[in-house]
């Protein structure tokens, strides 16, 4: 009878990979070969938090060079714990954690490297808003160190992942630049973006409440107007999968014009809380299906019905020779004008089902927000059709102008 160490070592490996942790760490003691195996295992991912405990465990695998050569994938959570809702203590980048991002220079097979932020981001431009603990430069110091470090390797970046983004353009060349020489080599990218929100409570004076977040928060939309140019089209020639995730509305306003980008190696798309309401957007889906083969529509929404203050109208895809004026009860002219899609969810599933000819993967429902955006769930989501599948958009509506139908 073969001994189990005479298997190939891909197959050994693929065996092994199946043992629990806990069983690994006794099987890592028992020969040299699985030994080897077990450490690829035990130590693919390093999670480094701002901790002592965190940093103790990272330099004691830095100083070993056979746990090192194990590490693939790197977390870079910059919270410790998730904050607390009324928590409004301004937190700080400790130069211990800067150091320690900075010595992962020295680990030289990693493949994938992910940022982890709070969930709650803001401005502070408005005193009657809570205070976020990570601020806008605390989270353009965390940027500005974890893209030092990604452009500084020797081997290409092949998976990157931001979670909790904030809808803040980077202004700053060096950052920019690191983000560009990682960005174009990847071959996966994950963005889960967050919004500032309207916190004010019913104490506050009822003024407060009739701006919408669009209005109150400008850069969103500054945002969203330049991702496909700064994060997307460096990754165009050779992106293989692709997740947008939002924590509000996206896709309509702020407006997202994925058009602007294709993605001829494209195997698989995760889109999350995005609003389909015009037919260019189902064509920039099925732009992919030469090589589409996996497509997830996580919280997604048809906007059935819209409507925008004169002002606004040029701004969102539409000319006003495209929309109309309704007639409010009294036969008096309504506020803004207004623009009905006529397409359902499915005439989209007929669409991928004749126009993605490579498509063997498909889920539709929603995922757990618990925690804040979703994050590398495309497999947890709940499939199913909600109740929140269609709903309208109505410039003026407060705090939000998206209003879910039943």
């Amino acid at each position: 009878m073969i001994h189990i160490t005479a298997l190939p070592s891909e197959l050994l490996t693929l065996i092994v990979s199946y043992v629990d942790p806990s069983s690994l760490k006794n099987l890592r003691q028992t020969c040299r070969l699985l030994s080897y195996i077990t450490i690829q295992l035990l130590f693919e991912t390093l999670k480094l938090y701002p901790t002592e405990g965190s940093y103790e465990i990272m330099d004691e695998i830095l100083t070993g060079s056979t746990l090192g050569d194990a590490v693939k994938k790197v977390y870079i959570n910059t919270r410790e714990h998730p904050y607390d809702s009324d928590d409004e203590e301004e937190a700080y980048f400790p130069k211990e954690f800067e150091n320690r991002i900075s010595r992962l220079k020295t680990l030289s097979k990693v493949q994938n490297a992910v940022l982890q932020f709070d969930k709650r981001c803001g401005v502070s431009r408005h005193h009657w808003i809570s205070k976020p603990p990570q601020t806008v430069a605390f989270r353009k110091k965390a940027l500005s160190v974890f893209f030092e470090w990604l452009a500084s390797l020797k081997v290409a970046l092949q998976s990157l992942g931001i979670q909790h983004l904030q809808d803040i353009n980077i202004k700053n060349d060096e950052i920019r630049k690191n983000m560009t020489k990682v960005l174009r080599d990847l071959r996966s990218l994950r963005l889960s973006i967050v919004s500032e929100h309207n916190t004010a409570t019913t104490e506050d004076p009822a003024e407060l409440w009739n701006q919408d977040r669009f209005s109150l928060f400008p850069e969103s939309q500054s945002f969203f107007t330049k991702l496909p140019s700064v994060w997307l089209k460096p990754t165009a020639s050779s992106l293989e999968h692709l997740t947008l995730f939002c924590d509000t509305w996206f896709g309509f306003r702020p407006k997202l014009e994925l058009s602007e980008v294709h993605f001829p190696h494209l195997k698989s798309l995760v889109l999350g809380n995005f609003t389909f309401f015009q037919d260019s957007q189902l064509e920039w889906i099925l732009s992919h299906g030469a090589t589409l083969s996996e497509l997830s529509l996580d919280d997604c929404m048809i906007l059935y019905d819209l409507s925008l203050f004169e002002d606004n109208a040029d701004e969102y895809s539409f000319s006003k020779d495209e929309m109309e004026l309704r007639l409010e009860d009294e036969g008096e002219a309504g506020y803004g004008y207004y623009y009905s899609y006529n397409k359902r969810w499915h005439h989209y599933f007929d669409a991928f089902r004749k126009r993605l000819p490579h498509l063997r993967h498909f889920r539709i429902g929603t995922s757990d927000w618990t925690h804040g955006v979703p994050f590398e769930t495309e497999s947890e989501m709940r499939i199913g059709l909600l109740e929140e599948r269609y709903g309208v958009c109505y410039d003026g509506w407060v705090p939000t102008p998206y209003v879910e139908v039943s």
